[in-house]
């Protein structure tokens, strides 16, 4: 059979094997009673199906079969790994230090397999910098799980992002490459999250990622991420996940001001305040966030920004700046109505 008609026939199958991988999910958490049961911190009501994020490692079985030796071995290995670890976590509670060991040496080891011989910066220490962002990466998406249709819709954006620079990146010679050895891969998992989003984003949610979805999807988007600016030498496109990479970057940073435990799930990211302070619905605010995301990702994508290191510095410093500035007036303007709200609980 031709590559063509290979193609071909998976996209009409890919979506088939999806839908009856999430029937058979449902059934089976039900059976298992793989449920997500709502604490003080949470932002659901009631128990709802967790643990559903293992599309992304089903979606990378069936192209795995069908496409062949087309990913990086070490890559899987670190996927699997920090999946894995993610998966149980998601069913029993494993300590922050355990899942921490598991996702720096899951970062190691995806970091290997990264085209360096784009770059001119020394391997080693750049790896250390890549599993350090990293780690900061992947508890970023994993908190976005909290809040109905925020991990699906701001990973759909940017694997969009992605499909599209695929077909339209140059490098710096000005010769056109794919960062991506096939589109199919992305097609994989833009299938996965839609289908996730179906059952996601929506008021009262039927199925959450879990650790599993929301960690496995970042570690994916964060090596795709580092291949693409390694290929391309265009580091603008660090903004093709800037909202939620500064609202995470800035919680952190206030965290750590106060002396708390950054790994520790909390509600103190702009957007759970924006539902649990603001009383924002779930769905809307979700909305926002991909949309702002979208459009800084047009901006950037349609800027000529290839080979003017100096234009993408500044393009990356200007968003930045105008983001974080956003970001500081909404959580300022937030915390003052908290303070408000508790000081007339105090005074009744």
């Amino acid at each position: 059979m031709s590559n063509e008609v290979l193609e071909f026939y998976y996209f009409l199958i890919a979506p088939v094997c999806f839908i009856l991988f999430t029937y058979a999910y449902i059934k089976a958490a039900h059976y298992y009673k793989i449920y997500d049961h709502p604490v003080g911190r949470s932002s659901h009501l009631k128990r709802t199906i967790t643990g559903f994020g293992i599309f992304v490692l089903f979606g990378l079985f069936i192209y795995s079969l069908v496409f062949p030796y087309t990913l990086k071995s070490f890559f899987i290995i670190g996927l699997l790994m920090i999946a894995t670890i993610s998966f149980i976590d998601d069913i029993v509670f494993v300590k922050h230090f355990i899942r921490l060991i598991f996702q720096v040496f899951a970062l190691i080891l995806m970091a290997i397999e990264l085209p360096f011989n784009y770059v001119s910066i020394e391997k080693w220490p750049l790896i250390i910098a890549i599993v350090i962002l990293g780690i900061g990466v992947l508890n970023a998406f994993n908190f976005m799980d909290g809040i109905n249709g925020m991990l699906g819709l701001n990973s759909l954006v940017i694997l969009l992002s992605f499909l599209w620079l695929n077909y339209h990146s140059i490098d710096m010679a000005g010769n056109k490459i794919t960062f991506v050895d096939k589109n199919e891969f992305l097609y994989t998992l833009i299938v996965g999250v839609s289908i996730f989003l179906v059952l996601n984003l929506r008021k009262k949610a039927i199925v959450f990622a879990g650790d599993t979805g929301s960690i496995a999807l970042a570690f994916i988007i964060f090596y795709l991420m580092l291949n693409l600016i390694f290929k391309t030498g265009n580091y603008a496109y660090l903004l093709l996940f800037a909202v939620i990479g500064i609202d995470a970057g800035l919680t952190v940073i206030f965290k750590l001001l106060l002396r708390e435990n950054i790994f520790v799930p909390h509600r103190d990211f702009l957007f759970k305040k924006l539902v649990h302070v603001g009383k924002q619905k779930h769905v809307k605010i979700s909305i926002i966030y991909a949309c702002v995301q979208a459009l800084v990702s047009i901006i950037v994508i349609a800027l000529p920004l290839q080979g003017k290191p100096t234009a993408q510095l500044s393009i990356l410093f200007i968003f930045t700046v105008t983001l974080c500035s956003v970001y500081i007036f909404i959580r300022n303007k937030y915390t003052k109505q908290r303070v408000i709200r508790l000081r007339d609980n105090d005074d009744e």
